[in-house]
């Protein structure tokens, strides 16, 4: 029987608790950029649709311009306008699609890092080998919050923490927060 007064010390974690914790980093980094792709991809939706009508509105002008130049000048100096401005969204949305891609393939590798780890010789790891572990799993990363929240999914943050932290890297990562390039 333990002693109730005494507080239990934390018991070391076992190595498949390790793997199933990185395991459990990697599954989230997929969740978040899955769900990531919501927002892009309703605004090339809609920006492909919006194409469609302008060719539509081009087709009447051209027909139309026989009969009111003044109408059809303006109608095309709207359309203009609109096109320019959905082009800039789309823009955005094409440059997310390629932060997630960069997002997929860290996740990717570090998949494959923990498959070869896990494939290896013995199966008994020391606690080095799996800091090195878990240091070539964040050496695959690149962009600054995947770091940070790598870093703070793996040092031992409580449930809140890291539910906290997931939620705060989900609303930092929407498509109006891609990093024009």
């Amino acid at each position: 029987m333990t002693n109730p007064a005494k507080p239990m010390e934390a018991p070391e974690a076992k190595p498949v608790d390790s793997l199933a914790s990185m395991l459990a980093i990697i599954t989230s980094q997929i969740r978040v950029a899955l769900d990531e792709t919501n927002a892009p991809a309703g605004t090339l939706v809609e920006t492909a649709h919006s194409m469609g009508k302008a060719t539509e509105i081009v087709a009447r002008c051209l027909f139309d311009f026989s009969k009111a130049p003044t109408r059809v000048f303006q109608d095309l100096m709207v359309l203009h306008d609109d096109l320019h401005a959905r082009a800039a969204k789309a823009a955005t949305a094409i440059q997310f699609h390629d932060r997630l891609v960069q997002c997929l393939t860290h996740v990717c590798a570090s998949l494959n890092h923990v498959a070869e780890f896990v494939a290896s010789g013995n199966s008994q790891k020391t606690p080095a080998e799996w800091n090195a572990l878990r240091e070539r799993i964040r050496g695959v990363h690149s962009m600054e919050e995947e770091l940070l929240l790598y870093d703070l999914l793996s040092k031992g943050a409580s449930a809140e923490e890291k539910s906290a932290a997931l939620a705060k890297n989900s609303a930092n990562q929407g498509a109006g927060n891609v990093e024009l390039f």
